[in-house]
């Protein structure tokens, strides 16, 4: 997931726990996600770099049920953060 140099020292640092669960869900900073299969990752790469945008891979798209959220070594996060919700009544 993309994240400033400020949030790596975070996870760096002894607050991890904290920017851990702040990562997914905290702050005003929106990226479009989408999804698309990895046999066309060479040619979205390519227009990303004619175009000057970044790309960052955040996951994939599996058969199984679920969200799983992972850390940088792939170990699975014990509990999903949760952010406001714009929508809950």
């Amino acid at each position: 997931m993309p994240r400033s140099d400020a949030m790596r020292r975070q996870l760096a640092g002894a607050q991890r726990e904290v920017a851990l669960r702040c990562l997914p869900v905290g702050g005003d900073d929106y990226e479009l996600c989408f999804a698309a299969p990895r046999r066309c990752e060479p040619e979205l790469r390519a227009v990303a770099g004619a175009l000057g945008v970044a790309l960052a891979p955040v996951g994939e798209i599996r058969a199984e049920r679920g969200l799983t959220v992972r850390d940088e070594a792939g170990r699975q996060l014990p509990a999903l953060p949760s952010a406001f919700d714009h929508f809950a009544s």
